[in-house]
């Protein structure tokens, strides 16, 4: 989120010192800044310049290096614990009093929302056109009191002890207790102004929104009419950041965002769509090499009888031979009767007997062993196997 204008102040008023620190330091910041801090000295301890300063410049370094869609209460209040740590060890290295201590303020712009943080009586406010729309709540002991009803917001701005807080980051072992809160409804023209309590002495929200309206007639006029309105009502320092949003930087974000979302999903879609192919195909691929070759039938009975082997010369080794029906392979044909075949001469079997009628089938004797080959018209479609006898 860019900024479309900045404005600041960091006056004195009508004390001796400069207690108030903001970050970026004065003079300094531009649109492309994202942290904003403010810091109140408490008034009336020793060295509070030195409090704010040094709080304000560890939180900010510390901030640069964490990603600020991360950031949270907890994640505050640990930076915070670190930075009083480093004002305790301070102290002690220059014996300075433990009393000094700080109010802080936080600001953090990130894409098209905002972080803010705070801890004491310094505010943020939320402001569109004439209507505040959020504010902090001071941590203080007239706001407390607000709260239970017991004085009114009026009776507050007046309250003998409005400059009484309770908290703040000191230079002891003190509890941080910082609050912290996103906002997330930001328009094109929105201000966010911080500010320490010199600012906000005796003034209301309608007083405010009337300082803002200032801004019509020129930057100088806006600035010249708080610095006016403060040196009117307080004798404290007094501090401010006032930015107003460019929404037409935040419209472009959220366009990017929808943008990405979009080509997010389109990759994710593609990259399902080539993945489910090369997994189909390769698994198509596997399936064809698993497959089992059929095996080859002979054409018709010449081809078959052509293949057959040669029995003129048989050997004692010569296996019996069955030509199988593929189609029935339990329509097997049984090899004759060996005392059938041992009828006769030694040589021939008389053809009144019934394995000689069969012209297919051919017998021979040799050593008193018998060994046959038993060949039967063979079909379409059929292979043949070797049967041991």
């Amino acid at each position: 989120m860019n900024l479309n204008t900045i404005y600041f102040l960091h006056e004195i008023g009508g004390r001796k010192t400069q207690e108030d620190y903001i970050w970026p330091p004065a003079g300094t910041a531009s649109a492309e800044d994202k942290i904003f801090i403010i810091c109140d000295g408490v008034g009336g301890s020793e060295n509070g310049e030195l409090a704010s300063k040094l709080i304000s410049e560890f939180v900010a370094s510390a901030l640069q290096e964490i990603p600020a869609s991360t950031l949270s209460a907890t994640v505050i209040n640990d930076i915070l614990l670190q930075a009083q740590q480093k004002l305790i060890d301070h102290a002690a290295q220059y014996a300075l009093n433990t009393d000094m201590a700080t109010t802080f303020t936080l600001l953090v712009l990130n894409d098209d929302k905002a972080f803010i943080a705070w801890c004491g009586d310094s505010r943020v406010y939320h402001i569109r056109k004439e209507s505040v729309l959020y504010k902090t709540s001071d941590h203080s002991l007239v706001n407390t009191l607000v709260k239970k009803g017991e004085i009114t917001e009026q009776e507050a701005r007046s309250h003998p002890q409005k400059n009484i807080i309770l908290k703040a980051i000191k230079a002891d072992y003190s509890p941080i207790e910082a609050e912290a809160n996103w906002i997330t409804n930001i328009e094109d023209g929105d201000y966010f102004m911080l500010c320490t309590d010199g600012l906000l002495e005796n003034i209301s929200d309608n007083e405010l929104t009337f300082l803002l309206r200032q801004e019509n007639t020129n930057s100088n006029g806006l600035i010249n009419a708080f610095q006016q309105y403060c040196f009117n009502k307080t004798r404290d320092n007094y501090s401010m950041y006032l930015l107003k949003i460019n929404k037409a930087h935040v419209q472009a974000i959220k366009k990017n965002k929808k943008g990405l979302l979009f080509l997010s999903s389109f990759i994710i879609i593609v990259t399902g769509v080539i993945s489910g192919s090369y997994f189909y195909l390769n698994g198509q691929k596997e399936l064809n090499e698993r497959e089992v070759k059929t095996p080859v039938f002979m054409e018709n009975a010449d081809t078959a009888s052509a293949n057959l082997p040669d029995t003129t010369n048989l050997k004692d080794s010569l296996p019996y031979f069955e030509i199988v029906n593929e189609r029935n392979r339990n329509d097997t044909i049984q090899p004759p009767n060996r005392a059938t075949i041992l009828k006769g001469s030694k040589d021939t079997i008389p053809e009144n007997e019934t394995a000689t009628k069969d012209k297919n089938n051919l017998h021979i004797k040799k050593d008193s062993i018998k060994k046959t080959i038993k060949i039967k018209e063979q079909p379409k479609d059929s292979i043949w196997h070797p049967v041991n006898q």
